[in-house]
C-alpha cells in the first residue's frame, strides 16, 4: 500500500514537470505502480498460505478431539449456558440417547441417587454461577441405563460468569462401586448362606440394646445349635451344603421382622429387636422356638426321623446381660444346656422363664380346643354411681374354666390367646353370649343400663366385623343401644378416614363407643373431638396414687374437667379404697367400679346383687325418715 501510494504522488508531481520529461515520467509511474502490485500479490498469497496452515492445524486438531471423544473410557461433554450437550463424547452419547449425533440439544441425566429422584443439575448450575467448577459423584440415568461417575464441569471462559459454554469430564466408577460393595458384603455376610455374620450380628444387637428404653425396655436372643447324630449318636461335623440346607429352611420359618444370622460353623442367631419384644415375650419367644423345632424335627415319606438336632438357647435383657457380650453368653450357655436334655430342645437363660417354657405350647392346643367348644364363660362386674348409690351397668369379663387348671382370669391367656389369633373367635364368642345373657335379663328385669364389652384390635379391622354384630343382634332381637363398646387406644393407629367411617358406622347401628384406658397411650383430647366416640375409661394408672401424690390427683381431676367440657361420660374402674371413690366424686367421676364396690361375679350372682343393693337402698330411706 505504501508503494502505491508514493507512486500516485510521483505521477501528480510528474504531470506538473516540463513536457519534455512526460513520457519517462509515465513510464517510471508505471513501473513503480508494477511494483506494488506484484508487492500486494505477494502478500495475498502468504495471507491464503498462513490461513490454510491454520485451517489443516485446526482440521487436525478437530479430528483429534473427535478421536478422542470417540475413543475416551471416561465421558466429555461441551454444556451450554443451560447445561445443554453441545457436543460429547460417544460413550456419553450413547447414555443419554440411542442416536450419535455430533450436536445434541438435550440434558444430562445426573441424579445423587440409583433411582433417580433426585436431580442434580438445579445444585450444578448453583455452584457454577457461583464459583465456576462442580465435582462430585453422580448417577447418569434414564429408561435403559444406569451407572455411577465421578464428575468434574468447568467454565471455559477465564472471566467467571460472562460466557455460556462449560465443559463436564469424567470417570465410569460403577464396577469400583460394585467392588466395593461385595468387598463390604464379603466382610458383613457370610459367604455360603449370604446370611450376616457375626460381626454384623454383633453390631445389631448393640444397637438393640442401646435403642431400648421404657416403652420397649427388652431384646432378645435365640441361639440355634444345629448338629448331625449318626447312628453311634456320635455328633459328625455339618458340611457346607448341609449349612446352606438348614440357611435355606431358616429363612421360611422365621418372621422378616427378625435379624437371622450365622453366627459360626454350625449356629445360627436371631435378634428380636425390642419394638417386638413385647410385654409377654416369652410367650412369643416360645412359639417360635417350638416352630423352629418342629420345622427341623420332620419325618421322610419312609418314617425316617431326619438326624439332624436343634438346641435353642433364648436370653432377653436386661435380666439375662445388658450389653452384648453378657446376652450372648447367656444364650449360649442355654443352648449348651438344652443339647444335655433331650433331642432339639429349647432352654431359656433365666429358670423362671425355664419353668414355663414346656407349658405353652400344651396351654395353646387347649384354647383352641376350649374356643372350638365354647368353653368359656362370661363374668360380669358392676359399674356403680356414685350419687345414687345404684348400679348403672355392667362389664363382660371373659373368665376360661381350664380343665385342667381350673377358673382363670384373663392375663394367665390372653396375651397367648393375643399372640395366635384366637382373640377374633373369642371376641365374637363373648358377644354372641353377651348377647344371649342381656335377652335373658331383659325376659327377667335384671338388666340395668348398658352392657360393656371389650373389643380387641384385630377383632375390630376385620372386614366382616360390622357385618357380624348385626347378624348377631338380629338373631336374637335386640338393640345395640343395650351395648358399649370399648375400644383400645390402638384404633388411633389405622387411617383417619377409614376409622372414622367405622365409628360412624357403630354409632348408627346404635353401640354407645367408649375409649379404653385412655391416658395410658396415644390418644389425646385432640383425637376424643375428632372422632364420634360417647365416653372414655380412665387408665388404671392414673388412679392408682391419686391418693399419695398430688400432681397425679391434679392431672386426674384436669383430665375429667376437660373430658366434661366435651360432654363425654368418663368412667373410672380398678377403684380399691373408699379414698380413691371419694376423690374422683369430688373431680366430677360418678360412675365407678373396681373390687370396692364388687368383683365380677358369674350371671347366676346378678339377682342376689340387685336384691342387695334395694335392701340397702330400703335402709337408707328409712335412716333418713
Amino acid at each position: 500500500m505504501f508503494y502505491l501510494t508514493s507512486g500516485v504522488l510521483f505521477l501528480l508531481v510528474a504531470l506538473s514537470a516540463p513536457a519534455y520529461a512526460e513520457q519517462n515520467l509515465l513510464e517510471g509511474g508505471l513501473l513503480l505502480t508494477a511494483a506494488a502490485l506484484s508487492v500486494m500479490a505477494l502478500a495475498l498469497i502468504l495471507t491464503l498460505r498462513s490461513l490454510a496452515r491454520r485451517n489443516a492445524k485446526l482440521s487436525r486438531q478437530k479430528q483429534s478431539f473427535q478421536r478422542l471423544l470417540a475413543e475416551t473410557p471416561g465421558i466429555i461433554a461441551i454444556l451450554d449456558k443451560n447445561l445443554l450437550l453441545i457436543n460429547a463424547s460417544s460413550s456419553l452419547k450413547s447414555l443419554v440417547t440411542e442416536q450419535d449425533h455430533s450436536t445434541l440439544a438435550i440434558p444430562v441425566p445426573l441424579f445423587a441417587d440409583a433411582n433417580g429422584s433426585i436431580d442434580l443439575l438445579p445444585e450444578i448450575r448453583q455452584q457454577l454461577k457461583q464459583q465456576g467448577i462442580w465435582h462430585g459423584e453422580v448417577w447418569l440415568k434414564n429408561e435403559h441405563h444406569c451407572e455411577a461417575f465421578k464428575i468434574s464441569v468447568h467454565n471455559l471462559s477465564s472471566h467467571q460468569g460472562k460466557t455460556s459454554t462449560y465443559i463436564l469430564f469424567g470417570q465410569n466408577i460403577t464396577k469400583f462401586r460394585q467392588l466395593a460393595a461385595h468387598q463390604q458384603q464379603q466382610q458383613l455376610r457370610d459367604d455360603t448362606t449370604l446370611l450376616p455374620n457375626q460381626l454384623l450380628f454383633i453390631e445389631q444387637v448393640r444397637q438393640a440394646i442401646a435403642s431400648c428404653d421404657e416403652h420397649y425396655p427388652s431384646a432378645a436372643l435365640l441361639i440355634l445349635d444345629f448338629v448331625v447324630a449318626s447312628q453311634s449318636e456320635r455328633e459328625v461335623r455339618l458340611n457346607e451344603q448341609q449349612i446352606l440346607d438348614i440357611a435355606t429352611n431358616l429363612k421360611l420359618l422365621v418372621p422378616e421382622t427378625l435379624l437371622l444370622a450365622r453366627f459360626q460353623h454350625n449356629i445360627f442367631s436371631i435378634l428380636v429387636p425390642p419394638h417386638l419384644c413385647k410385654q409377654y415375650n416369652t410367650i412369643f419367644l416360645n412359639q417360635l422356638a417350638h416352630k423352629l423345632i418342629a420345622g427341623f424335627n420332620q419325618v421322610d415319606s419312609q418314617g425316617m426321623r431326619s438326624p439332624l438336632r436343634i438346641y435353642i438357647g433364648i436370653s432377653i435383657s436386661p435380666n439375662d446381660g445388658d450389653n452384648v457380650d453378657l446376652l450372648l453368653n447367656s444364650a449360649l450357655k442355654a443352648a449348651n444346656r438344652a443339647s444335655e436334655q433331650s433331642d432339639s430342645a429349647l432352654c431359656f437363660a433365666d429358670s423362671a422363664n425355664q419353668q414355663q417354657a414346656p407349658d405353652f405350647l400344651a396351654m395353646e392346643a387347649e384354647l383352641y380346643r376350649s374356643a372350638a367348644h365354647g368353653e368359656f364363660d362370661l363374668y360380669f362386674q358392676p359399674k356403680f354411681s356414685i350419687s345414687s348409690n345404684r348400679i348403672v351397668g355392667f362389664e363382660a369379663l371373659l373368665r376360661w374354666p381350664s380343665p385342667k387348671r381350673g377358673m382363670l382370669p384373663p392375663p394367665t391367656f390372653m396375651p397367648l390367646v393375643e399372640e395366635t389369633g384366637l382373640i377374633i373367635n373369642l371376641d365374637r364368642l363373648v358377644f354372641r353370649k353377651a348377647c344371649q345373657q342381656v335377652s335373658y335379663w331383659q325376659q327377667t328385669g335384671l338388666m340395668r343400663g348398658r352392657l360393656a364389652l371389650n373389643i380387641s384390635i384385630q377383632h375390630f379391622t376385620q372386614r366382616d366385623f360390622l357385618r357380624y354384630l348385626q347378624d348377631t343382634l338380629t338373631e336374637f332381637e335386640l338393640a345395640a343401644s343395650l351395648f358399649e363398646l370399648e375400644l383400645p387406644e390402638s384404633i388411633f393407629n389405622h387411617p383417619t378416614i377409614w376409622l372414622r367411617e367405622r365409628l360412624h358406622s357403630l354409632e348408627r347401628l346404635g353401640f354407645k363407643l367408649i375409649l379404653d384406658n385412655f391416658g395410658d397411650g396415644i390418644s389425646s383430647i385432640t383425637q376424643l373431638r375428632l372422632f364420634p366416640l360417647h365416653g372414655v375409661k380412665l387408665a388404671p394408672a392414673l388412679v392408682k396414687y391419686i391418693e399419695q401424690q398430688e400432681q397425679q390427683r391434679n392431672i386426674c381431676a384436669t383430665l375429667i374437667r376437660l373430658i366434661g367440657y366435651m360432654e363425654l361420660d368418663v368412667t373410672a374402674t380398678n377403684i380399691e379404697t373408699e379414698m380413691q371413690a371419694y376423690l374422683l366424686h369430688v373431680m366430677g367421676c360418678d360412675c365407678q367400679q373396681g373390687h370396692r364396690f364388687s368383683r365380677a361375679v358369674p350371671a347366676e350372682d346378678i339377682g342376689q346383687l340387685l336384691l342387695k343393693e334395694n335392701q340397702l337402698l330400703n335402709n337408707q330411706r328409712q335412716l333418713a325418715n
